[in-house]
């Protein structure tokens, strides 16, 4: 399973609740976008782009490609690296992955475009060049 996440510095593990499966007795397809956030939130908190007074991240898109169905029980590893070929002025790319430990596998990948937003104007603003290096210096790790 390192394998699988060695790519990636920031990685967080949480079990898989009973609740989040559906009628077809699986997780919920939505449920693996609360997964990528829950990645997306530990990375940002890692590097102090968290401040959601000034400016912070705020999430434009998002993809999930599914790869195989998860059940409870089970523990999963959800890992999140920058795509840092995707930098522009005003955001960058996140990449996720979600490890089954139980299957050894990856279960679902997927991406988020973040953009950097001025939540006292609420608009858009250039991505802060401290962050930007906070990130690529986590990507380095």
């Amino acid at each position: 399973m390192q394998d699988l996440l060695k790519d990636y510095p920031s990685i967080i593990e949480q079990k898989i609740a009973w609740g989040d499966m559906d009628a077809a007795q699986h997780i919920n397809n939505t449920v693996y976008f609360r997964y990528f956030e829950s990645g997306r939130i530990a990375y940002f908190d890692e590097i102090g782009f968290s401040d959601f007074d000034q400016i912070g991240p705020i999430l434009a898109e998002t993809s999930c490609r599914y790869r195989i169905p998860l059940i409870h029980p089970d523990t999963i590893s959800i890992a999140t690296r920058i795509q840092t070929d995707s930098f522009y002025e005003f955001g960058f790319v996140m990449e996720h992955v979600v490890v089954s430990h139980q299957h050894q596998q990856i279960a679902a990948k997927g991406t988020s475009r973040i953009v950097s937003y001025d939540y006292s104007k609420r608009e858009k603003a250039p991505l802060p060049q401290v962050l930007k290096d906070k990130m690529l210096a986590c990507e380095r790790k």
